[in-house]
C-alpha cells in the first residue's frame, strides 16, 4: 500500500520544472471594413401613361330605395372629407381628400391642395448629384406619408401627369421627380423589402403609383444594386398576398369557419390587406406580373367577398353590447372594410381583370346595404355631427392605439375610400390603366 503510494506520489515534493515560454501572441485578425451600401442611383425613366379610363361595365344593381340611401350616404361621407380633409396642417388627410374629391381640390386656406402638399411637406433629396423629391413619413407629430408613396399613388390615380409643375423647398420640380425617387428606393427580395420595417405592408401604394406610369421595359437598380423590374415587383407582391391568404383559401375550399385574428395572415395588414390586393390589381391591369396574374387576382376577388360574413361576425356582437366609444370604434372598422370592398371589387371590374358574376353582384348589393346601415348607425350616435369630439374622447384613448386622434384620422381616410368605392359602384367613377 505504502509503496504504491510512493510510486504514485513520486516527484510530488520536487522542485517545479521550468514552465514552457508563453506562446507568441496571435497576430490580430485583419477585418476588412464593411463596404458601405452604394448610394441610390437617380434612375432615368421612360413613361408610358395610361391610355384607358373606364368605369365598371357592371355597376351596382339594387332596388330604388337602396340606391337612394346609398347616394345619401355618399353625400354624408363626402361632407366628412370636405369638412375635415382640407385642413392645411393635415397632409395625410389632404392626400385622401384628393383621392375622393379630385386633383383640383382647394384647401380651407384657398390654396390648391397639390401645390400645398409639395411646397409645405415635400423635401429635396440628392441622388448622384441629381435633386429629386420625396415625402417624409412624419414631420414632428404630423403624419405626412405614413404609407410609402401614398401621395404618388393618389396623384397617379386621379390623373395628375408627370410633367405637372411643383415647388419644393423653394425650388422648381415636376411630379416626375417624385416618381424617380420612389422608383429608386423600391425593392423587394423574397420576404424582405426596402419599405418601412422591411415588410410588404407598405408596398401596395408604391406598386400602384409606379406601375401607373411605367413602360413595359422599365428596369432600375435600387439599393445595393438590386436589379428590379415592374414584373418582378408585381410578382413578389402577388406571391406575398397569396401567402398571407393561404389559410383563408383553404378554409373557404374546405367549408370551414374561421375566427378573425388580427395578429395573423392578411388580417395584420393595413385595411385587412385590401390595399395589397388593389396594388396587384392595378399592376396586372397595366400588363405587369405573371401570365396567370388575372386568374390569380380573380381567386382573391372570390375570397374577399367570402370574407364579408367573417369580418362582420367579428365586430357585430360587440357593437350590439358595447358602450358608446367601443361602438364608435367598431362601426368605423365596419365602415372601413365595407367601403374598401366596394372600392377594391369595382377597381377589379373597371380594369377588366375579372368579370363580375351574378353571385358577385348579389354579394356586392349586400355590401352596399351594410355600408349604408353602418353609416346610419354612426349618424344615430351623433359621430358625424361632431367629428372633432372623437379626437378628444378619453374612452377611445383607453381602447385604441393612437386614441381618438387616430380614430378621427381613420374616419377621414375611410370616408374617402368609401366615397371612391360608391362612385365606382354606381358607374360614375373611373379607373385609369
Amino acid at each position: 500500500m505504502w509503496s504504491l503510494f510512493l510510486v504514485l506520489c513520486f516527484g510530488c515534493g520536487a522542485a517545479p520544472e521550468t514552465p514552457p515560454p508563453d506562446p507568441a501572441p496571435a497576430a490580430p485578425k485583419v477585418v476588412s471594413p464593411r463596404k458601405p451600401a452604394p448610394p441610390l442611383r437617380a434612375p432615368k425613366v421612360k413613361f408610358a401613361l395610361p391610355e384607358r379610363q373606364e368605369p365598371t361595365p357592371t355597376p351596382l344593381r339594387s332596388d330604388p330605395i337602396v340606391m337612394k340611401e346609398l347616394r345619401r350616404v355618399r353625400g354624408v361621407l363626402r361632407d366628412v372629407v370636405q369638412d375635415h380633409g382640407r385642413e392645411p396642417d393635415n397632409p395625410w388627410a389632404i392626400g385622401h381628400a384628393i383621392l375622393a374629391l379630385g386633383p383640383k381640390l382647394a384647401l380651407t386656406n384657398g390654396k390648391p391642395a397639390i401645390d400645398w402638399l409639395f411646397s409645405e411637406y415635400a423635401e429635396v433629396v440628392t441622388l448622384e448629384q441629381t435633386e429629386l423629391v420625396t415625402f417624409p413619413a412624419k414631420r414632428g407629430d404630423i403624419l405626412v406619408e405614413p404609407h410609402t408613396d401614398l401621395v404618388l399613388k393618389a396623384l397617379t390615380e386621379v390623373g395628375v401627369p408627370p410633367d405637372r409643375a411643383i415647388t419644393v423647398q423653394g425650388k422648381p420640380f415636376t411630379v416626375a421627380d417624385l416618381y424617380r425617387h420612389s422608383l429608386a428606393r423600391a425593392w423587394v427580395r423574397g420576404t424582405v423589402t426596402g419599405f418601412h420595417n422591411a415588410s410588404y405592408d407598405d408596398t401596395p401604394w408604391a406598386l400602384q403609383g409606379l406601375s401607373s406610369w411605367a413602360a413595359p421595359e422599365t428596369v432600375w437598380l435600387s439599393r445595393a444594386d438590386r436589379r428590379m423590374t415592374m414584373d418582378s415587383f408585381s410578382n413578389a407582391v402577388l406571391e406575398q398576398l397569396e401567402g398571407e391568404t393561404a389559410g383563408l383559401q383553404r378554409a373557404k375550399e374546405e367549408g370551414k369557419s374561421v375566427q378573425k385574428d388580427t395578429r395573423r395572415g392578411v388580417f395584420r395588414y393595413i385595411c385587412g390587406g385590401q390595399h395589397l390586393l388593389q396594388g396587384v390589381v392595378h399592376a396586372v391591369g397595366r400588363g405587369f406580373g405573371p401570365d396567370d396574374g388575372a386568374q390569380r387576382v380573380c381567386k382573391q376577388l372570390d375570397l374577399l367577398l367570402w370574407r364579408v360574413d367573417l369580418e362582420l361576425d367579428a365586430v357585430d356582437p360587440s357593437i350590439a353590447s358595447g358602450e358608446r366609444a367601443m361602438r364608435v370604434l367598431l362601426l368605423e372598422q365596419r365602415m372601413k372594410f365595407l367601403g374598401h370592398t366596394l372600392e377594391t371589387v369595382y377597381k377589379i371590374s373597371a380594369t377588366g381583370v375579372c368579370p363580375l358574376t351574378e353571385a358577385h353582384q348579389t354579394e356586392l348589393e349586400r355590401v352596399a346595404v351594410e355600408l349604408a346601415r353602418t353609416v346610419k348607425a354612426l349618424e344615430d350616435l351623433g359621430v358625424f355631427a361632431d367629428l372633432q369630439a372623437v379626437r378628444t374622447d378619453p374612452k377611445l384613448a383607453e381602447i385604441r392605439r393612437g386614441g381618438g386622434e387616430q380614430v378621427y384620422l381613420d374616419f377621414i381616410g375611410d370616408s374617402a375610400h368609401a366615397v371612391r368605392g360608391i362612385d365606382l359602384a354606381l358607374g360614375k367613377g373611373t379607373v385609369r390603366y
